[in-house]
């Protein structure tokens, strides 16, 4: 487990590592903020959590509050098992963790984006639950590029753009990425100098869903196309303001 002696001082921390960036988040919270992390148990959301976990004392915000939230979509039988994985890592630092179930009959088209949608209802019921003020989730640079590379393809229209950094989602409830700057090689380093395992899940192979068709379509050109996806959004909101008449 990492500790305060593994970290070096803040201001030396390179930039786009898991580190820098859970840093980076931590100093914008309000005092006494309480953040659900949401794990799967894959390495980006276990780097996201350890970083956070760490960075809350490169930063002194020892007053920021972690809990942790694993979906079980209930459509792999090891999900289970998987869960009660993170939950164990999570007692060991400390963190409070629940495991919430869709239990709900599962479509038999539009699987990914059915999921996407339970998952976000089930983080919004838990944060609320456990009082949280914020849900951080995992999103990488990687899926940033991802996330562009299928919008740009759905649509001709040169406005379409990637994730936002913060979501309001259901009118109620706030997500963030602190990691969409932070590509998952580096996260993938920071877990192994580190000795941290994660599991693989099987369907991030699986070229049945277009996000892995796009991914392995796409191949080096993820920090190009994250670029692209960053210079599109800000065009977007210059349109978007000037077409504004109130």
């Amino acid at each position: 487990m990492l500790t305060q002696a593994h970290v070096p001082f803040a201001d030396a921390l390179p930039a786009s590592t898991p580190l820098r960036a859970a840093h980076e988040f931590l100093l914008t919270l309000k005092k006494g903020c309480h953040v659900l992390v949401a794990v799967s148990g894959g390495g980006d959301s276990i780097g996201l959590l350890a970083a956070l976990d760490v960075a809350r004392l490169v930063s002194g915000r020892s007053d920021v509050r972690l809990s942790a939230v694993t979906v079980n979509h209930g459509l792999r039988a090891e999900a289970a098992d998987e869960a009660a994985w993170v939950s164990g890592g999570c007692a060991l630092r400390g963190i409070a963790h629940e495991t919430v179930l869709w239990d709900a009959p599962k479509p038999l088209s539009g699987l990914m984006a059915a999921a996407r949608h339970a998952r976000y209802r089930l983080l919004c019921g838990e944060a609320e639950r456990c009082g949280a003020d914020v849900i951080a989730v995992a999103h990488t640079l990687d899926d940033q590029a991802e996330t562009f590379a299928m919008r740009r393809a759905r649509s001709a229209s040169a406005l379409a753009t990637g994730m936002a950094e913060k979501t309001l989602i259901e009118g109620r409830m706030w997500v963030v990425r602190p990691f969409l700057q932070v590509g998952r090689g580096a996260i993938r380093r920071f877990l192994q100098a580190h000795g941290l395992s994660w599991i693989d899940d099987p369907s991030n192979d699986d070229t049945h869903f277009e996000r892995v068709r796009t991914r392995q379509a796409i191949g080096a050109a993820v920090e190009k196309l994250a670029v692209q996806a960053g210079t599109a959004a800000r065009e977007r909101a210059a349109v978007s303001a000037r077409r504004q008449t109130f």
